[in-house]
């Protein structure tokens, strides 16, 4: 395990690296800290919207479905990649239009002061408990998997994210996250290529995958795959496309530049949907009792098939690299959340409400690393207060998406012109 504990190492000191190159850009202004002062290329904007929707769920709950149930999980990312299609041809410009620093700003602007607090404090209080959750969840599978310390993993992993979030704001934020998804493209690509060559090709997979490879084990009605994502596109076209997700292409440098974003991401999202779950069906065909290898994971056995897969294929460091997209994806989310939130509550809550008039740029920055580091310490015990609780965290993640889903669908359809 010496390898791939170097490699995570080496990547942990990329990212932290990156957030002292950006430090000086950053630190201009609170537009600069808040959203890169609108200035931002496709390239970079585009991947960080990616990786705002990525999740360490890919590699991990989605791959176990995959593993079992064949093609179908796909159609959520799918759902996903039309989702991005639709945010190029309508959202992605008119977010970048509305020519404010923080989501919540277009809320007072359409519907006044009142709705932006309500918004502002929903976001806020739910983000952090949803880091938590997802912080500690990776905790938990590294834990299970590599025997890693759980409230250890947790703190090493939520002081790079802060690190990130406070030293260099959205410009560090954005910088890791391009980071990362080359991280991510690496992984995916490599493994899918390997996986094809080990199983023979693509109709391999299709001819000789167990139970089905379309339509899986359970399902004897096609109809139902066509609903479901109907389904997905619908609830993706709204979690994509509001104010708390689609919030980066603020970012963007002009409206030229937020659509390529889009049209990025779009691209990103479609061939990962299906580069990422090559090694899952081959790993059904290859490894039928890959699900056994990790008896600690109970019935999400079949969620660490990607670890099967490389620990048998792939060579000597690769599980360290899979292991860091594992903390890409979750990192991803999380210093996105500390500096979105850091900016909704200098703009929305503490300038109007506590400094009011006559506060200089200056001062509000220095506020805004000052909540940054604050959140980022909340989120580290929120996380620690999971692992160490008997709270069911299928419920809390349920309870909390399903709230933050509630607050923020409405968002993206109330943009200014």
């Amino acid at each position: 395990m010496f390898y791939e504990y170097l490699v995570i190492a080496g990547y942990f000191l990329l990212i932290i690296s990156i957030s002292f190159v950006f430090q000086k850009m950053a630190n201009r202004s609170t537009s600069d800290y808040f959203r890169g002062g609108g200035k931002m290329l496709w390239w970079m904007v585009g991947s960080t919207a990616f990786m705002t929707q990525f999740s360490a769920w890919t590699f991990t709950g989605a791959a176990g479905k995959a593993f079992t149930d064949g093609f179908a999980v796909t159609l959520v990312f799918f759902a996903n990649t039309l989702a991005y299609f639709i945010g190029y041809l309508y959202f992605s410009h008119r977010f970048r239009q509305m020519r404010v620093d923080t989501p919540t700003e277009g809320i007072r602007r359409r519907f006044g002061h009142q709705n932006e607090q309500f918004f502002s404090w929903a976001l806020i209080v739910f983000s952090f408990i949803n880091a938590g959750v997802w912080l500690n969840a990776l905790a938990v599978f590294a834990s299970a998997v590599f025997h890693a310390d759980l409230v250890l993993t947790i703190i090493a992993t939520g002081i790079a994210v802060l690190l990130i979030s406070v030293i260099s704001g959205a410009w560090g934020v954005v910088a890791s996250d391009f980071i990362q998804t080359l991280v991510v493209a690496v992984i995916s690509v490599a493994c899918a290529i390997v996986a094809l060559i080990a199983v023979g090709g693509p109709s391999t997979i299709i001819n000789e995958f167990p139970n089905g490879f379309v339509m899986g084990p359970d399902m004897n009605y096609g109809l139902l795959l066509i609903c479901s994502f109907i389904f997905f596109v619908v609830k993706q076209l709204q979690s994509i496309n509001n104010m708390q997700d689609a919030y980066r292409f603020l970012n963007a440098k002009d409206t030229d530049n937020a659509r390529k974003a889009a049209l990025l991401a779009m691209v990103l999202m479609g061939v990962g949907s299906i580069i990422w779950f090559i090694p899952p069906w081959a790993s059904a065909i290859l490894y039928p009792n890959a699900a056994s290898a990790y008896p600690q994971l109970g019935g999400k056995a079949a969620d660490a098939i990607y670890l099967v897969f490389a620990q048998n294929t792939m060579p000597i460091g690769t599980i360290g690299l899979l292991l860091a997209g594992l903390f890409a994806a979750t990192m991803s989310s999380m210093d996105s959340a500390l500096n979105r939130n850091s900016g909704i509550f200098v703009r929305s809550i503490y300038q109007p409400l506590i400094a009011k008039q006559g506060v200089s740029d200056t001062h509000l920055l220095n506020v805004g690393k000052v909540v940054s580091l604050i959140s980022g310490v909340l989120v580290i015990f929120v996380a620690i207060f999971f692992s160490s609780s008997r709270i069911q965290l299928r419920t809390a993640t349920f309870v909390i998406s399903s709230s933050q889903h509630h607050f923020a669908k409405n968002d993206g359809w109330l943009l200014e012109p």
